[in-house]
């Protein structure tokens, strides 16, 4: 399954960020080594910069922001805060995106660094300011206060023209997807993708090919690079209906497989990360890594062994016809035409150095400054390098069995554990919903971009509107509900309270109201402004007060199908055995939402998605025995 993204991926989605351009930011977000950027767009409105260090970065919506931001994410706030982006781009062909902003009379660089653990970095005129994880390596430090230098640059593959690229494919050993994959920067996939369109088998050592399967594959590369640019066909690749992958372009090597297609890759790669499984570090997955570095540090080990053979048997030979390469040495130090029988290959008068095709050995270079003991010696020597070399690998490998062992045995431990699986995904999700005590679907935006899209969409003639009577509440809409009974219309006004901003201000009760669909518009009265996600309610409102500021979370069954339902105490009751009320308290809502995943063996996202806006206390239990308590 898809881990991250590759240079590849990331050349495309910097083609579709240029729309970026303009933008300014207007907040920063951060959950450990993820950090969210909400840039306003004059045309669009807010968009979100997802990025999660060494994996992902793209334009992704992350519905249940972090609270207070870290100091990592206040100094972003800090520096970039109504900064305009004025270019987006990547470093070469590398894991590395950069973009440009202008605040004032200062210019920042935000550097995200896609590759190994990962890093972002923000640069003023060069010099770093602010830095997720500081580091120091041989070469640079990335640290505040000091200059940025970019890792050492890998080669871009496709500015390589047919005579660069067949250079760089032989100056490589190996087999052939691993240095597509390595030295060509392709990454796994695109190097396995354009061995299928070569026709060429992976695993072909490189001095194995012949100089058509070269062309071959330096087409198949093109073609690859021009479908990215001309012939995009995003999606997202399902295998056994789990999504394993998310694409640029069609790929040969998934042509069997289901796939959803998208308008970009950036919304393709964006429904990859909300629906794949979470990528449990999967300790399989560093053991398949290990074993992956043996095989390569084993490869290694045979080609310094075979060195070593070559270079001795070399000495023995210039022994065995010490007279014979006495006299070509001497005659070509002295300037004289060698001996009739020699196959020169190569004459280096700078380096002098001379070239030779001679037994069984395809090339003999020689120094012929020096005499044919001197010769054999310097072969000798370098015989002895490479088996220390090789000694070094045996040690390397053996420390590698060490950590796949490990690895292993996590991946063992592991298995033990029960694997808490996801329930079915429903449409209505997509919103806070809850099911009345009568039946009625409720639904409720989660943020202002889905206030609107709740009201535009779901909103129809025959529904309810609700709202609580406090700034920033959620619109809410009882589907079917000019058939719903009071009680009905009374639990969804107690929902809009529940998820309104009248919780995380402690709130023990307040009002809400139901309208008519009619009664909602998007249009503003004369000189008024209405910002994303508010409407204007015309006409008389039905109100309901002194409604409870509560809410109960429990295990109920929709359609067949367990879920977790967050919601009014009575349309909760109606439904669970197992549930706890909650009010607005002083304990962290994520902690509770890890406990009650525990109990009712759900991802904790599930819960998370369901619980309130804002601290919480447990007041009541039903059917689960005290297990919610915290230990």
């Amino acid at each position: 399954m898809k881990t991250s993204i590759s240079s590849f991926d990331l050349r495309v989605l910097v083609a579709e960020w240029q729309g970026l351009i303009g933008g300014h930011v207007d907040k920063v977000y951060q959950r450990e080594d993820e950090i969210i950027f909400r840039i306003n767009l004059p045309d669009r409105g807010k968009v979100e910069l997802y990025s999660k260090a060494g994996r992902w970065l793209c334009l992704h919506e992350v519905e249940e922001k972090p609270g207070s931001p870290p100091p990592f994410a206040q100094t972003l706030r800090r520096l970039l805060d109504n900064a305009r982006l004025t270019a987006v781009e990547q470093q070469g062909f590398d894991r590395i995106a950069l973009f440009h902003l202008e605040r004032g009379p200062d210019r920042f660089d935000i550097i995200f660094e896609i590759f190994s653990r990962g890093n972002l970095v923000v640069g003023r005129e060069g010099k770093i300011v602010a830095v997720l994880s500081p580091e120091k390596f041989k070469d640079r430090a990335v640290e505040i206060g000091e200059q940025y230098i970019f890792p050492v640059a890998g080669i871009d593959p496709l500015e390589l023209d047919r005579g660069g690229f067949a250079a760089a494919v032989r100056g490589a050993k190996g087999q052939v997807v691993r240095v597509l994959a390595t030295i060509l920067n392709l990454g796994g996939t695109y190097a396995e993708e354009v061995c299928l369109r070569a026709g060429i088998d992976k695993e072909t050592r490189i001095k194995d090919l012949q100089d058509p399967q070269v062309d071959a594959l330096y087409t198949a590369l093109n073609n690859l690079a021009v479908a990215s640019d001309q012939d995009r066909q995003p999606g997202v690749i399902f295998r056994d209906g789990k999504a394993i992958d998310a694409t640029p372009i069609a790929l040969v090597q998934y042509r069997d497989l289901d796939r959803r297609d998208f308008p970009t890759f950036n919304e393709a790669l964006s429904n990859f990360l909300t629906i794949a499984e979470p990528a449990v570090e999967v300790v399989e997955d560093a053991a398949a890594k290990f074993d992956r570095r043996v095989a390569q540090q084993r490869e290694t080990l045979q080609n310094l062994r075979e060195e070593a053979a070559r270079l001795e048997a070399q000495a023995v030979f210039l022994y065995g016809h010490y007279a014979v390469f006495d006299e070509l040495l001497r005659a070509v130090r002295e300037g004289r035409p060698p001996p009739e029988h020699a196959q020169i290959k190569a004459l280096d008068r700078k380096a002098h150095t001379i070239t030779l095709a001679v037994g069984d050995f395809d090339a003999i270079t020689l120094d012929y400054e020096k005499d044919v003991t001197a010769n054999a010696q310097s072969s000798y020597d370098r015989r002895k390098e490479a088996l220390l070399k090789a000694q070094r690998v045996e040690e390397a490998i053996a420390k590698t069995k060490v950590e796949v062992d490990a690895a292993k045995a996590k991946a063992v431990k592991a298995l033990k554990k029960p694997r808490i699986k996801a329930t079915k995904s429903l449409w209505f999700e997509a919103y806070r919903w809850a099911l009345s005590s009568d039946g009625h679907l409720i639904l409720g935006g989660r943020d202002a971009r889905t206030n609107d899209q709740l009201v535009k969409k779901h909103l129809k003639e025959g529904d309810r509107y609700a709202h609580a009577d406090i700034h920033g509440a959620p619109s809410t809409v009882i589907k079917d509900g000019a058939r719903a009974p009071e009680t009905t219309l009374r639990e969804a006004c107690e929902f809009a309270l529940a998820y309104s901003k009248a919780w995380s201000a402690g709130l023990a009760s307040g009002s809400a109201y139901w309208v008519l669909p009619e009664q909602v518009s998007k249009q503003a009265e004369s000189g008024e402004f209405l910002p994303r996600g508010a409407f204007v309610v015309r006409g008389k409102r039905n109100y309901f007060h002194d409604l409870p500021v509560r809410l109960a979370v429990g295990e109920v069954e929709i359609e067949g199908h367990r879920k977790i339902m967050g919601g009014p105490v009575s349309a909760v009751v109606a439904r669970a055995t197992r549930y706890v009320v909650l009010l607005p308290g002083k304990e962290d809502r994520e902690e509770v939402a890890k406990r009650l995943a525990a109990v009712f063996t759900v991802p904790i996202e599930e819960v998370v998605r369901v619980m309130p806006p804002g601290k919480v206390q447990i007041a009541e239990r039903h059917g689960l025995d005290g297990e919610t308590r915290g230990t």
